[in-house]
C-alpha cells in the first residue's frame, strides 16, 4: 500500500505546483505581511484582490496549502491565518527571487513541452520544440510578455544569488579585474551587483537585442550595453562572468561560447571565465531533488543540462583551457573559474 501511495503522490505532484501558483497570484502572503497579524478566513477573502470569492472552495485551498504544504499556519482557538518562513519567500517586495521563478515556470508554455517528453526520448529536437514547433529560445524572442517574466526570474535569481556570491567572494574572485563582459547579462543586474561593490570596475552588458531592448529597467552609465550574439564574438575584458548561461545549452554549443570568451580574455594578465552554475553531486545520502529537477527542465526546454563536478572540468578542458577551479557557495550555485 505504501508503493501505492507513493506513485499517487508523483501522479498528483502538479497540484502542488498549481497550488502554489494560485497562493502566488492571489498575493495572499503578501496581504498577510501587510496587515502584520495573523488574518480568519473572511479577512483574507475580503482583502483579496476579486470580485467575488466563493468561501468553500477558498477554504479548501487554504486548507490544502496549510495541512499538506506548510505554506500558512492555522491557530485552531480563533481560526486565524498567518505566515510561515516558507510563505514569507512569497512576499513580493521581499529580495526572494521565489515569486518571480514561479510565475515564469509554471505556466502553460512551459509546463505543455512536458507532454511530449515521451515522443523526446526518442531524440530530435527538444519536447519544446515538439510542442511548439520552434525552439525555447525562439518563442522567447518573439513573445515579449514571456522573455519579460523569464528576464524578470533571471533578474531575480542574480540580485539573490549572484549579488551575495560578489559580496562575500568578490575581494578574490574580481582580484586584479579591470573589466568585466557579463555574457548573456539580460537586464544587467549582476553587472550592478559588481559595480556596486567595485566601483572601478569596467562593466559590459552583452546579450541580444530583444533582451537588452526589451528589458524595464533603465539602461545606466554605470554599465555599458552591448547587443551580439556570444556565439559570434564576446568583447574584450580582463573577465568574463557566465552565471546559469552553460546550464542552457548542450556540450557542443557550450564549448562554442568557451571558446568565444577565451579570446575575449588576455591570459598575461590572468585573465578568466567566471562561470556561476550548479554542480551535480550524486549522492543518495543527500536530498538530490533540486538538482535532478533543474536537470529534467534544461533537457525538456532548452536542450541543456546541469553538469557533475566532472563533466564541468572535461568541459572546460575540452574548450581550451589550462585548468579551472570550483569553488561550491550554494546548493544552486558554485563558482567555476576557468583560466587561460
Amino acid at each position: 500500500m505504501a508503493a501505492h501511495m507513493l506513485i499517487s503522490k508523483y501522479g498528483h505532484g502538479y497540484i502542488e505546483s498549481m497550488a502554489l501558483k494560485c497562493v502566488v497570484e492571489l498575493g495572499i502572503a503578501d496581504i498577510l505581511h501587510k496587515h502584520t497579524k495573523p488574518m480568519t478566513l473572511q479577512e483574507l477573502a475580503t482583502a483579496l484582490s476579486l470580485p467575488t470569492v466563493d468561501m468553500n472552495r477558498f477554504q479548501r485551498l487554504m486548507r490544502y496549502v496549510v495541512h499538506h504544504m506548510g505554506l500558512f499556519t492555522l491557530d485552531n482557538k480563533d481560526s486565524t491565518y498567518g505566515l510561515t518562513h516558507y510563505s514569507n519567500c512569497l512576499v513580493r517586495d521581499s529580495k526572494s527571487f521565489m515569486v518571480p521563478m514561479i510565475l515564469h515556470g509554471i505556466n502553460d508554455w512551459l509546463i505543455g513541452p512536458w507532454y511530449s517528453l515521451s515522443t523526446s526520448i526518442q531524440g530530435g529536437p527538444t519536447a519544446f520544440e515538439m510542442y511548439h514547433g520552434i525552439t525555447g529560445w525562439d518563442y522567447l524572442a518573439t513573445h515579449a510578455d514571456a522573455n519579460r517574466m523569464f528576464n524578470e526570474g533571471q533578474g531575480a535569481i542574480t540580485r539573490e544569488i549572484f549579488g551575495e556570491m560578489v559580496r562575500q567572494c568578490g575581494a578574490w574572485l574580481f582580484k586584479g579585474i579591470g573589466s568585466v563582459v557579463d555574457v548573456g547579462g539580460g537586464n544587467g543586474a549582476a553587472a550592478r551587483e559588481i559595480v556596486k561593490e567595485f566601483p572601478n570596475i569596467k562593466c559590459t552588458v552583452l546579450d541580444l537585442s530583444h533582451v537588452i531592448r526589451g528589458s524595464s529597467l533603465d539602461k545606466s552609465s554605470e554599465v555599458e550595453w552591448v547587443e551580439g550574439d556570444m556565439f559570434l564574438s564576446v568583447p574584450h575584458a580582463d573577465a568574463v562572468p557566465l552565471k546559469y548561461i552553460l546550464h542552457d545549452w548542450g556540450d557542443d554549443e557550450c564549448m562554442k561560447i568557451l571558446q568565444r570568451c577565451k579570446e575575449a580574455i588576455s591570459s598575461e594578465g590572468g585573465g578568466k571565465v567566471i562561470i556561476v552554475e550548479m554542480v551535480i553531486e550524486i549522492n543518495p545520502e543527500i536530498d538530490m531533488s533540486m538538482m535532478l529537477s533543474r536537470d529534467m527542465f534544461m533537457m525538456v526546454n532548452f536542450g541543456g543540462k546541469e553538469r557533475t563536478s566532472e563533466e564541468w572540468e572535461r568541459l572546460i578542458r575540452n574548450a581550451g583551457y589550462r585548468k579551472c577551479k570550483i569553488t561550491p557557495f550554494l546548493a544552486m550555485a558554485s563558482i567555476i573559474e576557468a583560466y587561460t
